[in-house]
């Protein structure tokens, strides 16, 4: 029997040390005192990038009976509105056609400039147009049109600083006086757009 006992002993010892460690662990992840601080709700909105023109849905130049020699100037004004002051605008023609190499006869020249009146042009009107900066040089029609036909390739580089910044822009049209007798009866077109990207 004392054999016994002596191994009882050790038992129960081991059986209270157990114990303890447990009521110890129960009682620091139950502690009294926190502490925290927060950074507030964070919030998240886009801005926009948007252009708008002054033609009210009419185009600058609808010619019907053009003779070789003859020009004609129209103006237009082009106002952002987004509320992106990164954005880069830019021209170039998105579509075009012509039947008999007739837009390699039509001249073209586009300036940027500023109207004296400081309102803007009346659309198609150039009274007040000045001090205008050559963007696309004088030159055919179809060179226009092939070369400067999507944003990478458009001219006029302009970078809006604020909503509702406005351009100016004068075009002018030549027919060229040489033109031959295989362009007569014959047509073309072009869309010129402006495009604004970030």
């Amino acid at each position: 029997m004392r054999r016994a006992a002596r191994f009882a002993i050790p038992f129960a010892l081991a059986a209270t040390g157990i114990g303890l460690a447990s009521a110890m662990v129960w009682t620091a992840s139950n502690a009294a005192f926190t502490a925290t601080t927060q950074n507030g709700v964070n919030t998240f909105a886009t801005g926009s990038i948007s252009l708008s023109d002054n033609d009210s849905n009419n185009v600058l130049f609808s010619v019907a009976t053009m003779d070789p020699g003859d020009t004609l100037q129209r103006c237009i004004r082009v106002t952002y509105g987004g509320t992106i002051t990164s954005s880069e605008v830019r021209l170039y023609a998105s579509s075009g056609s012509a039947t008999n190499g007739l837009d390699e006869w039509i001249d073209i020249q586009i300036e940027e400039g500023t109207d004296s009146t400081g309102g803007g042009p009346a659309f198609g009107s150039c009274a007040n147009f000045g001090s205008p900066t050559v963007i696309f040089a004088t030159d055919d029609l179809n060179t226009f049109r092939t070369t400067k036909n999507n944003f990478a390739n458009g001219v006029d580089a302009w970078f809006p600083a604020a909503t509702n910044e406005t351009r100016d822009y004068r075009f002018t049209y030549t027919f060229n006086a040489a033109a031959p007798n295989t362009v007569m009866a014959s047509t073309a077109s072009v869309t010129f757009t402006w495009e604004s990207q970030v």
